[in-house]
């Protein structure tokens, strides 16, 4: 079981990086596998090229259950997100371009310009700005974690959702949302809905 986890969990990590969602060795995926466990992607990997055997086992403590790699320092933002909502079996975070440029601008995307706002990415919250990896990162991560996706200020972004499929087609939506507002916007003359 946690060994197929282990292998859907790179899977969906070389889609984000085919898909452009994620780049260099930036981003973090994880899996909840238990009430105080999951299996989250290794740090300084480029997700593109993960194998099943660095994927990392560990409790949301930190503590490391299984793996020779070291975690990614945003382990501590995943397992809190997994305390908080009990509904969450999957977390992704990255930082998609044009998403990521919203981001940077402290902005959430208009409700009434695309129907994909409202009814496939939901709330968006945005994370006030603190160091990657941080405490107060996780402390801001807190403050907004009832949205149905985080925009970290001058970071990236946080997709999550009842499985890795969910939080991984919540992230597609996003990135391909920003990217037709940010089109919109050059083409001119927005017909709001």
């Amino acid at each position: 079981m946690v060994e197929d986890k282990k292998e859907l969990l790179c899977r969906i990590a070389g889609l984000l990086f085919q898909k452009g969602l994620v780049s260099g060795k930036d981003g973090n995926i994880s899996i909840k596998t238990g009430e105080d466990e999951m299996l989250i992607t290794p740090s300084g990997i480029c997700k593109g090229f993960l194998t099943p055997d660095m994927i990392i086992r560990q409790r949301f403590d930190g503590t490391i259950i299984e793996g020779s790699l070291k975690s990614t320092r945003e382990a501590g933002m995943h397992s809190r997100l997994y305390e908080l909502r009990p509904d969450i079996g999957a977390v992704v975070h990255t930082h998609p371009a044009a998403a990521t440029a919203f981001a940077v601008c402290g902005r959430k995307f208009p409700e009434n310009w695309l129907l994909e706002v409202p009814a496939l990415i939901g709330k968006i919250g945005i994370a006030g700005f603190a160091p990657a990896g941080s405490a107060e990162l996780v402390a801001e991560v807190e403050k907004v974690a009832d949205s149905d996706v985080i925009f970290l200020q001058n970071h990236g972004v946080i997709t999550y959702g009842p499985d890795i499929y969910e939080a991984f087609s919540r992230m597609d939506a996003v990135e391909n949302t920003a990217k037709t507002i940010l089109y919109s916007q050059i083409l001119g003359d927005v017909r709001e809905f």
